[in-house]
């Protein structure tokens, strides 16, 4: 089996609310997960009442959210996987799932991630 070659993409680094399309000022990205109506007010309210300290990392292991979804959804806390976002969770099944030789085919026009 031979190694895959892929093209080298010369792509930009993601900028938050920055884009630019002719004739229009607030431009909102989708597909970069923002939202065009800003932060839930449920939840502003929720984190002003929690003495939660947001300057600090989380636990990297998201042992409370595991045990929180294993408990609301009955599975088994093991068995769950968090991640920082879609691109680390992928990252993390090719890593478990694939060997330095394997050959993986992804659609042409695809999510970046699918191809690093």
């Amino acid at each position: 089996m031979s190694i895959p070659k892929f093209k080298k993409f010369d792509i930009e680094a993601y900028k938050p609310g920055k884009s630019k399309i002719n004739k229009i000022k607030k431009v909102i990205k989708l597909s970069a997960n923002e939202s065009a109506l800003g932060m839930s007010p449920l939840a502003k309210k929720v984190i002003s009442k929690k003495n939660l300290v947001l300057d600090k990392y989380p636990d990297g292991k998201s042992t409370n959210l595991k045990i929180a979804i294993s408990k609301a959804y009955k599975c088994n806390f093991d068995k769950i996987i968090c991640g920082a976002g879609s691109d680390e969770v992928i990252q993390m099944l090719c890593q478990l799932y694939l060997n330095p030789k394997d050959e993986v085919i992804v659609p042409q026009y695809s999510f970046l991630m699918y191809r690093i």
